[in-house]
């Protein structure tokens, strides 16, 4: 039985209802048998320690229970978990945080309460040890909610992704938070450069994530350049970014995450400013479809780097695999849709000894002879061919001592199933 059923159960045994007579029962009927039986046989101490885990919502329904639950604690070690639950009101947040009242909280996790309302963030303005929230998704969320939080100065981390009627004015109040170390602003869609100079206070950012927040330009980069602390930014989808935009990242040296999927309108010059990012340990170029060659040349001074994604970067060829030959920490990349690349290309990822996992997916100009490149990457345990329908069977000989692959996709090659199911069973494996 679930936690929630066993309160259920639990309110539901436990009521006091009037006595009613009823007739004594005939031998041919069963007595039920308790309900409660099995709960009466666990010590109150254990039971209480499993109610304990629920959420809090429900730990206030097993309060009213009996004297020795009544104390059952809201918050597991600060923290007060109440995700997930859309029908919980301002009125019941504000109960769960008077019975929770003395208690220390530091973190609260209200994702997903789409029935919390700008009123409903005025009870957390107490909470003055507050470090984390989670607000994701609660969309009826405004500036003047957020007005509220502006005196939780310990708060160092907070999520506002999909609060939809956010605006630049929100960020306004937000700037008072100078601990805060990571910020979450994905889709929130209206806010826009302007919103982004109210971050430049927040100089102890090292977490940013924009996406989707598509009425960012290049002009909102400008204002990122004092978070000189920043190591991870998502700047997903924010399609109006150029390569002028990028020039602004170029201070932001300790940055070792980059995502910038889907931003179109990139180019090989922009990614010339990346060159000073020599922290960067992983780098999102996903359907960036400008690029060239030409990009990866600019990447070479990236010696740190270990995940690499250039899915649907169709203006890749064997020559700028040349230049990817030099990182050789890479551990995890991703061809997928690179179709310009032959053999040719994949005898410069021999060098690449660290990869991990490897997306050749839909590079239909690779052979058989292009995987004999391969069969050195010995600590591949991911690798991925699905559609490359120039590979048959007689390409699985080169992969023989590849045998550290957990996963091995093949479908839509040129490789029969009867064939890839023995490889698989030579080598254990799995998927």
């Amino acid at each position: 039985m679930s936690l929630s059923g066993l309160v259920s159960l639990t309110l539901q045994t436990t009521a006091q209802p009037e006595p009613v007579l009823v007739p004594s029962p005939t031998p041919s009927q069963t007595t039920p048998k308790h309900v409660m039986s099995g709960i009466k046989n666990i010590p109150s101490d254990v039971f209480r320690h499993i109610l304990s885990f629920l959420p809090a919502q429900q730990i206030t329904r097993v309060h009213h229970v009996c004297k020795d639950w009544r104390n059952l604690s809201l918050v597991n070690d600060g923290c007060l978990d109440l995700s997930g639950l859309p029908n919980l009101s301002d009125s019941d947040l504000k109960t769960i945080l008077d019975k929770a009242s003395g208690t220390r909280i530091t973190s609260i996790n209200l994702s997903n309460c789409t029935n919390i309302t700008n009123a409903g963030l005025a009870h957390l303005s107490k909470l003055t040890s507050l470090s984390s929230l989670n607000l994701s998704c609660c969309t009826k969320i405004s500036d003047a909610g957020l007005a509220h939080l502006v005196i939780l100065s310990s708060l160092s981390s907070l999520d506002l992704s999909w609060c939809f009627n956010i605006t630049d004015a929100d960020l306004a109040h937000l700037s008072k938070l100078t601990l805060l170390s990571s910020l979450n602003l994905r889709e929130c869609v209206n806010i826009t450069d302007a919103g982004l100079a109210h971050l430049g206070t927040l100089t102890l950012l090292s977490s940013l994530n924009l996406r989707e927040c598509r009425n960012i330009t290049d002009a909102g980069l400008a204002h990122l350049g004092t978070l000189t602390l920043l190591s991870s930014l998502n700047l997903r989808e924010c399609r109006n970014i150029t390569d002028a935009g990028l020039a602004h990242l170029g201070t932001l040296t300790l940055l070792s995450s980059l995502n910038l999927r889907e931003c179109r309108n990139i180019t090989d010059a922009g990614l010339a400013h990346l060159g000073t990012l020599t922290l960067l340990s992983s780098l999102n170029l996903r359907e960036c479809i400008n690029i060239t060659d030409a990009s990866l040349a600019h990447l070479i001074t990236l010696t740190l780097l270990s995940s690499l994604n250039l899915r649907k970067c169709r203006n890749i060829t064997d020559a700028g695999l040349a230049h990817l030959s030099k990182l050789t920490l890479l551990s995890s990349l991703n061809l997928s849709w690179c179709d310009n690349i032959t053999d040719a290309g994949l005898a410069h990822l021999s060098k690449l000894t660290s990869l991990i996992s490897l997306n050749l997916s839909w590079c239909d100009n690779i052979t058989d002879a292009g995987l004999a490149h391969l069969g050195i990457l010995t600590l591949l345990s991911s690798f991925n061919l699905n559609r490359c329908d120039s590979i048959t069977d007689a390409g699985l000989v080169h992969l023989s001592k590849l045998t550290s692959l957990s996963s091995l996709q093949l479908d839509g090659s040129g490789i029969t199933f009867d064939a890839a199911k023995a490889f698989k069973a030579k080598l254990s494996i799995q998927k």
